[in-house]
């Protein structure tokens, strides 16, 4: 019985819509339904008022977080080697003086709270720093992410394919683990060659160029056979017609072979599609435009402020660690870092990261180490 072939995952599935690190129209479609105000599936991720369990909430909270975060890395190893140690709770309660606080004298009615106090509550909440999104700090440490943070390459997987084949050095050495972490002060060099938006275009132009060199050539080579027809017609005409001497034969010939001339130049110099060799003051070709800005890219292009990238050599410095501060996040994300989604996504890994963190010693590291060890090659692995 002949097997069924194994269908590709629908990375940007349109109902399934979960964002990810990429520019494709498809999943810039996506972000508006789980992010804009008017999306169709953003009340999905509202649980203020929701009939599911707290588990369900949690295990939705993750599939969204990491399907934009770590969908590029397998489950089991995001938990092993990518969680942090600690996290500092994302919703901080207020240490209260005394359980018997809200009987006393000058509070509202039925132990309420005054308008005074609630605006100070509101306060203290805004001033805590949105550290959900710190989840994924380990993870934006990655060599493949932060190219594509860098806007080097399109998405994700486009930047692990740029490392795996070799198109990128680190410190001035090649490096093919697209697992490998960065420190500050690492640079990171791509290869322009093997960016598609420096090369695509110049390579569509050069054809281009050479499609209109070889067709002005060909009709080149066209006039310069029917000019040649034509002048030996007219020397076949003189010969043959009647002279009375020799001597009136030459000056006829010779009258005639100008006018040839003439009529063999005039065509090469009227048709428009002979190559012209261009001026100092002509407009530049298409070649020399060789960037090529995906469509539907713009929404997408930004750097957070811990890589300082150079477009002019095709390289960034990882220049420290992402923070976070009050009212502010330095990783980006679609979802809010202060927001449930994150709150309750980060309830569901700290369930499973004290497990994991107990068998990291068991395993060697993505970045083909272990503590202490030299990096060791594939066929060790």
């Amino acid at each position: 019985m002949p097997m069924r072939p194994v269908l590709a995952r629908q990375v940007f599935d349109k109902k399934r819509a979960i964002p990810r690190m990429s520019w494709a129209p498809e999943n810039l479609y996506n972000l508006w339904q789980r992010t804009a105000p008017e999306g169709p599936l953003r009340k999905d991720a509202d649980y203020t008022r929701s009939a599911s369990t707290l588990f369900q909430q949690r295990w939705k909270a993750k599939r969204l977080i990491r399907g934009y975060h770590g969908d590029h890395i397998g489950t089991t190893k995001f938990e092993r080697w990518y969680l942090p140690q600690s996290l500092p709770s994302i919703h901080a309660s207020a240490s209260s003086s005394s359980g018997l606080s809200q009987w006393v004298e000058g509070r509202s009615r039925a132990g309420g709270r005054t308008d005074l106090e609630k605006e100070a509550r509101r306060k203290e909440k805004d001033s805590h720093a949105p550290v959900g999104t710190m989840l994924f700090s380990e993870v934006e440490r990655r060599l493949d992410v932060l190219i594509f943070r860098a806007c080097f390459a399109s998405s994700v997987w486009q930047a692990r394919g740029y490392v795996v084949h070799g198109h990128v050095k680190l410190n001035g050495e090649v490096v093919n683990n697209p697992n490998t972490l960065l420190n500050p002060g690492d640079i990171f060099t791509v290869d322009p060659a093997a960016i598609p938006m420096l090369r695509a275009k110049q390579q569509e132009a050069v054809a281009e160029e050479a499609e209109v060199e070889a067709e002005a050539a060909a009709e080149a080579e066209e006039s310069a056979e029917g000019a040649e027809t034509s002048t030996s017609q007219e020397v076949e005409a003189s010969s043959t017609s009647e002279t009375p001497s020799s001597d009136a034969v030459a000056p006829q010939t010779e009258s005639a072979l100008p006018d040839a001339a003439e009529t063999s130049s005039s065509p090469s110099s009227s048709s428009p599609s002979t190559p012209s060799t261009p001026s100092a003051s002509s407009t530049p070709s298409k070649s020399d435009t060789h960037f090529n800005l995906p469509p539907y890219a713009a929404p997408h292009i930004f750097v957070p402020a811990y890589l300082l990238p150079s477009y002019l050599t095709c390289s960034a410095v990882y220049v420290r660690h992402p923070t976070a501060r009050p009212g502010y996040s330095e990783i980006p994300s679609p979802y809010d870092a202060g927001g449930e989604l994150m709150s309750l996504g980060w309830e569901w890994f700290q369930k499973k990261a004290p497990r994991m963190r107990g068998r990291v010693k068991r395993w060697m590291d993505p970045e083909r180490k272990r503590k202490g060890e030299k990096v060791l090659g594939s066929a060790n692995v």
